[in-house]
């Protein structure tokens, strides 16, 4: 099973025809809400492909929490997620017909999060721990050196970009950036924005991903490049989560690492096809399909 400790948000969704200037004030050709949050769509993502998920995290106590929720209520647990006296954990994105976006969120209650909700009794039964950047740093730090003494493999997608302790970073399995977090990771530790350079500075497994260039992974004494799945996106906004969580749930089940980049990156390739955040992540079988199993 994976455990998820991350954020959970109302995606507040506008469709603009092209993306706003500073200053500018624009009128939207649509207006939708829906679930969201890195954690969140990282645990759908890995649900929808047919792992166990346990969701830790928090929400409000406000009308945006069912938002938040929605797309997880029965096909993830939710058990150890809190209803704290805080907003709702939001995100404003704007989308425009080539389906380029810009994100800005408010952490809300995700930033109040407390990572004592996963038990280790969870870390012991866990295949996967997978966190992101948008709780509380020092919760996301403790709940990675818990994660060391049990079997769980810790995976981290430093998104976005955080200075993490050194030390903190070294104790992950697997880190997982982009090209931009990749470079700022570079710019911290002194090293080339590489996989390998990466690897070597933090010695943690490190996976870049490249948008429609591909990915490449750097661990287990493996480097491994693979290339995007041609498509023509729609909206990119939950791909990178739907890559993450789909990598997850291929590892869970024992694929090996290449075999587990390749499945990502066809349901990767899929969200960027569909309107929206986790409505556009897809089902293991839309995904066996375009990988013509």
């Amino acid at each position: 099973m994976i455990v998820t400790f991350g954020s959970l948000n109302a995606d507040l969704i506008f469709s603009v025809e092209t993306l706003p200037q500073p200053g500018q004030t624009l009128m939207a050709q649509g207006f939708t809400t829906e679930a969201g949050g890195k954690g969140a769509n990282q645990a759908l993502a890995a649900a929808l492909d047919g792992a166990e998920v346990a969701m830790a995290g928090a929400v409000g106590q406000d009308a945006l929490a069912e938002v938040a929720l929605a797309g997880l209520a029965g096909r993830v647990d939710l058990t150890r997620v809190a209803r704290l006296e805080a907003p709702t954990g939001c995100a404003a994105i704007h989308r425009d017909p080539e389906g380029r976006n810009e994100i800005v969120v408010a952490g809300g209650a995700n930033l109040a999060a407390s990572s004592g909700s996963v038990e280790d009794a969870l870390l012991d039964r866990a295949s996967v721990l997978l966190v992101q950047m948008e709780n509380d740093p020092a919760e996301i730090a403790r709940l990675i050196r818990r994660c060391r003494p049990a079997r769980a493999l810790s995976i981290l997608n430093l998104a976005p970009a955080y200075r993490l302790d050194p030390e903190v970073l070294g104790l992950c399995d697997l880190i997982v950036v982009n090209e931009d977090e990749a470079a700022a990771m570079a710019g911290w530790l002194g090293c080339a924005p590489d996989p390998r350079s990466l690897a070597d500075a933090t010695g943690a497994g490190i996976l870049r991903t490249l948008g429609g260039e591909g990915a490449e992974l750097c661990w287990q004494g493996q480097e491994i490049a693979i290339p995007a799945v041609p498509c023509t996106p729609k909206d990119t906004t939950a791909a990178g989560d739907c890559f993450v969580g789909v990598f997850a749930a291929s590892l869970d089940r024992g694929e090996t690492p290449g075999a587990a980049l390749r499945r990502a990156a066809a349901a990767a390739a899929i969200a960027c096809t569909r309107i929206g955040s986790q409505s556009s992540l897809p089902e293991a079988r839309d995904t066996d399909a375009l990988l013509g199993h």
